[in-house]
């Protein structure tokens, strides 16, 4: 725990709730305490990050996600401590595969 007097912030992993429609992905993240413009949010095709400091206490999390889904179009609204991100789901396209043998 950090001392009093101490920059040191808590690593804290937020409460995550991610799930898809059709159309999709929502997740929606509590973040209690925080201010909306200290809310850094990193996407790429599959997966999403967060992080957003309070007080001594510093929220960080990132998840991979089984559908790839478009960073370019997703929105994000925060509102009383909860985080909702959107991204629209992309096409499924053919992901490289191979075997490997077990020595």
């Amino acid at each position: 725990m950090a001392e009093e007097g101490n920059t040191e912030k808590i690593p804290v992993s937020p409460a995550t709730f991610v799930y898809h429609t059709e159309d999709e992905y929502i997740m929606e993240v509590e973040l209690p305490g925080v201010k909306k413009e200290d809310i850094n949010i990193n996407v790429t095709e599959n997966t999403f990050c967060v992080r957003a400091p309070r007080r001594n206490t510093e929220y960080n999390g990132c998840w991979v996600l089984a559908h790839d889904f478009d960073p370019d179009k997703g929105s994000a609204q925060y509102e009383n401590g909860l985080l909702t991100i959107r991204m629209p789901l992309t096409e499924e396209r053919e992901k490289p595969s191979r075997e490997i043998d077990v020595m």
